[in-house]
């Protein structure tokens, strides 16, 4: 398999949603937080474009999942699949919107700030 038959398996709907779920989405996504390592968090452009990398690569893997949805053994599963899929993709600039504007990071220095 070429990198440009892996890229667009998904997209193609030629792959099982199973194996989108655990190559692309969760492989995937552990491949690409180990980027993070690698950026200095103090660099505000670099980290926000690393958020914005992760909200479209998150994107494909949805649209993907979508896609394979009709590989499903049950028409009920595929339609669960197609259902999380849709709320995933309108949750997914809500998210990313939150973690641009830093609303994580000062919720999280607020908890830390607390004496347990």
């Amino acid at each position: 398999m070429t990198p440009t038959e892996f890229i667009q398996a998904p997209l193609r709907a030629k792959l099982s949603v199973a194996r989108v779920f655990w190559l692309y989405g969760i492989v995937g996504s552990l491949v690409y937080g180990g980027l993070e390592l690698f950026i200095d968090p103090d660099d505000t452009l670099l980290m926000r474009l690393y958020t914005i990398g992760g909200c479209l690569y998150s994107a494909y893997v949805i649209v993907g999942t979508y896609r394979c949805a009709v590989n499903c053994s049950t028409e009920g599963m595929a339609r669960f699949v197609r259902v999380s899929s849709i709320i995933s993709l309108i949750l997914l600039p809500i998210l990313t919107y939150f973690a641009l504007s830093g609303a994580f990071s000062s919720e999280l220095s607020q908890l830390e700030q607390l004496d347990f």
